[in-house]
């Protein structure tokens, strides 16, 4: 099993007849729903256990997500590989703190 920290921002409102409830459960069944370990008492932070390796887990975790609208971003503190999803402002000083992250379509 590989750990992530996935931190996420679903913006507000509905998007594609999704409200912000919506795409909050959706991301919360995605990242939950294997069955491995996870803590998430922090309001947009988890860590999660999963089989998959980082791309595939991130893009499981996004699935259901606006990429216009939501913001995510996933990263194994193992071996720091990573995935950002959404509209990330400052993608540079990301990359500063993981310069190996890969922008997900």
């Amino acid at each position: 099993m590989f750990t992530y920290c996935v931190t996420f921002r679903i913006g507000n409102g509905t998007v594609e007849g999704k409200t912000y409830q919506d795409r909050y459960n959706q991301l919360l069944d995605n990242i939950t729903g294997e069955g491995g370990a996870y803590w998430g008492e922090p309001t947009s932070f988890y860590f999660v256990q999963s089989s998959l390796i980082t791309p595939e887990f991130s893009k499981k975790t996004v699935r259901g997500l606006s990429p216009k609208d939501d913001l995510v971003v996933v990263f194994d503190p193992s071996d720091m590989s990573a995935n950002y999803f959404g509209p990330i402002e400052h993608v540079d000083v990301l990359l500063g703190f993981l310069p190996t992250a890969k922008k997900l379509a």
